[in-house]
């Protein structure tokens, strides 16, 4: 019985390490920043001003890039995103839910470089979308807006931070208060992370595949969801 709780216990934490170490990053942007990046409260841009140095730790980093970086919360509802006309210049805007899941993008590459908005909703919403928007479906309520902007080094700054300045998060609507991120209750080192995931999980349910390994009755032997294997 004993390695049984041991092989399932290992199984909960490969499945629920990406939400956790996410929202626990995206707790801390919020309070902290991230290298040269400001912290910034949902639901607005935090926006390097400088190119990556020795301070800028997290993921691996690259130095052609200027980044623009947002936690986004859309349980209150709606929120309007405006892109300004970056004239061709390279400029990509990653989305990430709260399981790490890339969902969409926004730029160059995606959606063209030409000034445009964008509502950024809850799963499942229905409403009516401002004429000419595009609507991007949140799958989890919280998530990660990943900005990043083509800088031919520091003589370039300045161009650049004036495109940042047009980028904007707004409420659309009657928005409610924002639910955040629920806090878990306080237990010994050892069983805070499982108490972090099942109270996470309940907040942010992960994808239909992933909902079926979830419920699985042995899962130590049912396929690994696609995110534990990034």
């Amino acid at each position: 019985m004993r390695d049984d709780l041991a092989a399932l216990a290992s199984e909960a934490y490969i499945y629920g390490f990406a939400l956790v170490f996410d929202l626990q990053q995206v707790g801390r942007f919020t309070r902290e920043g991230m290298g040269s990046l400001a912290p910034a409260p949902a639901n607005r841009f935090s926006h390097a001003s400088k190119l990556a140095g020795p301070d800028d730790r997290f993921v691996s980093i690259n130095n052609d890039t200027i980044y623009s970086i947002a936690q986004v919360d859309v349980s209150g509802g709606p929120v309007l995103l405006r892109v300004p006309d970056t004239a061709g210049r390279y400029y990509v805007l990653q989305f990430v839910d709260a399981w790490t899941n890339n969902f969409a993008y926004v730029g160059r590459r995606a959606t063209g470089t030409g000034a445009g908005t964008f509502l950024l909703v809850p799963s499942g919403w229905q409403g009516d979308t401002p004429a000419g928007t595009q609507v991007i479906e949140f799958p989890t309520t919280v998530g990660t807006i990943v900005g990043r902007w083509a800088c031919d080094g520091p003589a370039d700054l300045g161009v650049v931070q004036a495109l940042q300045n047009g980028l904007s998060l707004e409420p659309h609507g009657r928005p409610a208060p924002l639910q955040g991120i629920p806090a878990p209750a306080a237990l010994p080192a050892g069983l805070a992370f499982f108490e972090q995931m099942r109270t996470w999980m309940q907040a942010f349910p992960p994808s239909g595949p992933d909902q079926a390994y979830q419920k699985a009755v042995h899962p130590a032997r049912s396929a690994r969801p696609s995110h534990a294997l990034r």
